[in-house]
């Protein structure tokens, strides 16, 4: 990576529970100012990585933030993430003003910074409004703001659009845009395809634990025409399929099968042409 200031770098990074391994021998590196999407099944370790790079539990390997290792000063990397869960918890009775007050109380933020952030995720209108009455999508957008009290350089989030309908997503997804604008990076575990072209620099794949793709969407949409893909698909339509796997580059002709299994889509997707030895890394 020459081209950015590098934000994230991950050497080596295993993570075992017993003889089981969560993480094996992960490395990748991640520029300031981009959307990574983190991609993988249930069970593929994405959420022990977002562990792991917060350096709230233990792991071999090299992990480092912004020049600072998640190992040896996790409070001070903490510092530098904003962590949006993919349930927030909140107090149903507070106000979304009270809520961003309080938690900036306790992070030792400004609890000035409350008005400004609500204005930035579009909900100056609702600071007085129980969180409890908000939509699904007001409530995520209040969790960013959240995520975002520390005005840290980089955030990670859990499957924040897990719940939410399209619309909901898109308007979501527009706000982490303007957040990348800013040069934050922002590491997206998902496992919605329909927009990732629109708004991602780069993807990273994981399953059962292990790199299996690492690349940055020109690179993917730049890749082997005559490659061709085993896709899985639980339900969904061919149609809306297609039109994702479009959207990264993947056209129609180059996939052989659909059959079954949604959060498995676009992992098998592509692993299936970095298996083969020639993807960039």
């Amino acid at each position: 990576m020459t081209d950015k200031t590098v934000m994230v770098s991950v050497t080596g990074l295993t993570k075992r529970y017993g003889k089981a391994s969560a993480l094996d021998d992960l490395t990748f590196t991640l520029g300031a100012g981009e959307i990574v999407a983190l991609l993988g099944p249930n069970g593929a370790g994405k959420t022990t990585t977002f562990k792991c790079l917060l350096g709230v539990t233990r792991f071999e390997g090299s992990v480092e933030v912004n020049g600072v290792s998640a190992r040896e000063h996790g409070k001070d990397v903490r510092r530098q993430i904003g962590y949006l869960p993919q349930t927030p918890a909140f107090d149903s009775g507070d106000t979304c003003e009270q809520v961003l007050r309080f938690l900036a109380e306790i992070k030792g933020s400004d609890p000035a910074r409350a008005g400004e952030l609500l204005q930035q995720v579009h909900l100056r209108e609702q600071r007085g409004v129980q969180v409890g009455r908000l939509s699904g999508g007001m409530r995520q957008r209040l969790a960013l703001a959240a995520a975002l009290l520390s005005d840290p350089p980089l955030l990670l989030l859990d499957e924040p659009t897990a719940n939410l309908d399209a619309d909901s997503r898109r308007e979501f997804h527009d706000l982490l845009v303007g957040l990348r604008n800013e040069g934050r990076t922002i590491v997206l575990s998902t496992h919605f395809v329909d927009s990732l072209s629109e708004i991602t620099d780069r993807v990273i794949v994981l399953k059962q634990g292990k790199l299996v793709l690492h690349a940055t969407m020109e690179e993917l949409q730049r890749g082997k025409r005559g490659r061709r893909f085993l896709v899985n698909v639980n339900g969904t339509e061919p149609g809306v399929l297609l039109g994702a796997l479009e959207g990264i580059g993947i056209g129609a002709e180059r996939v052989t099968q659909v059959n079954s299994y949604l959060e498995e889509m676009l992992t098998a997707a592509l692993a299936a042409g970095s298996l083969e030895g020639d993807e960039p890394k």
